[in-house]
């Protein structure tokens, strides 16, 4: 909610009116975008030098408006067990 409530002084009906329409899921989706480009933005604006634009270095660390990246099924199995792995290893401390 905290994306939405710097946005929107009041987001409240607006989720209503998305679940009512059955499009929450697309503005969850867009919301999730606007943050991350805005995120991107910053590290941008503070920390990279010699580019020409925003869209190029997007473009060059594979986030550019074409960048579909798909796993293959090994990476995804690979991730999965890796994950796994890490918590088998988690032992929460009371």
């Amino acid at each position: 909610m905290d994306l939405l409530f710097r946005r929107y002084a009041s987001p409240f009906l607006l989720v209503d009116q998305m679940l009512l329409t059955g499009q929450f899921s697309e503005f969850v989706t867009e919301i999730f975008d606007y943050d991350t480009d805005d995120r991107l933005w910053n590290i941008f604006l503070h920390k990279v030098d010699g580019q020409t634009s925003f869209n190029d270095w997007k473009a060059s660390i594979g986030l550019g408006q074409n960048s579909n990246i798909e796993m293959t099924k090994n990476e995804i199995e690979t991730t999965i067990n890796d994950s796994f792995d890490i918590l088998n290893g988690f032992e929460p401390t009371s």
